[in-house]
């Protein structure tokens, strides 16, 4: 089991690579909320090659978790602002950033004798990607008429990501210090757990990346 962890941890970084070298590739067909996404995924590859340096020379890296998950809700934001035009949550967009980029510089503690992350930022985090996804889908299914192809849409398979890493995810940010104090093997096998959705997204993203938006319907 705890070879499947490992190979499962190395494997994490694989399709963050695949993602920015098919966003680097496409770069001049992408539409904005594809140049944001990739933005993310970039930001990702960083703090992944960041965190498994460190982890390689036995220190901690955990302080790096409020900073990726604040850039990542930021890229996030602003893809949704544009996707969600003219909607209440799009014009809210940049109020939320806002707010969630001061409450994190406001409690962020660099500690690095720490195994724990506070789970409150990542939780927030959750519900408020999880209310930008909601508001896409509702607006989809919405729709009187089919004037397109959701399926070649780049923000269906962004919110199809994020709602499969958002709301399976909720649960483990929550529970994760927790569970540590009861045993270590039940951590790391929910962490594994963890590596898979995150492996999974990623596909998603590189899919969002890949395609291009189809023109209207007559």
């Amino acid at each position: 089991m705890q070879s499947i962890q490992h190979l499962i941890a190395n494997f994490a970084i694989v399709p963050v690579v695949v993602a920015v070298l098919v966003g680097l590739v496409r770069y001049r067909r992408l539409e904005p909320e594809q140049r944001y996404l990739l933005a993310l995924v970039s930001a990702s590859l960083l703090m992944e090659i960041a965190s498994r340096t460190l982890h390689v020379y036995k220190r901690p890296n955990l302080f790096l978790a409020p900073i990726d998950t604040t850039i990542e809700f930021c890229l996030l934001a602003l893809i949704y602002r544009r996707v969600l035009r003219p909607s209440l949550l799009s014009r809210l967009a940049p109020l939320l950033i806002a707010g969630f980029v001061l409450g994190s510089a406001l409690t962020y503690s660099p500690r690095l004798d720490t195994v724990q992350f506070s789970p409150v930022q990542h939780f927030i985090e959750c519900v408020l990607v999880l209310a930008f996804v909601a508001g896409f889908f509702h607006h989809e299914i919405s729709q009187p008429v089919v004037t397109k192809r959701l399926e070649r849409e780049p923000a269906f398979w962004i919110s199809t990501a994020a709602l499969l890493y958002f709301l399976s995810n909720s649960l483990i940010f929550l529970s994760s210090n927790y569970v540590l104090t009861l045993s270590l093997t039940l951590s790391r096998r929910i962490w594994a757990i963890h590596g898979l959705i995150y492996i999974f997204s990623y596909v998603l993203y590189i899919i969002a990346l890949a395609i291009s938006r189809p023109k209207p319907l007559p």
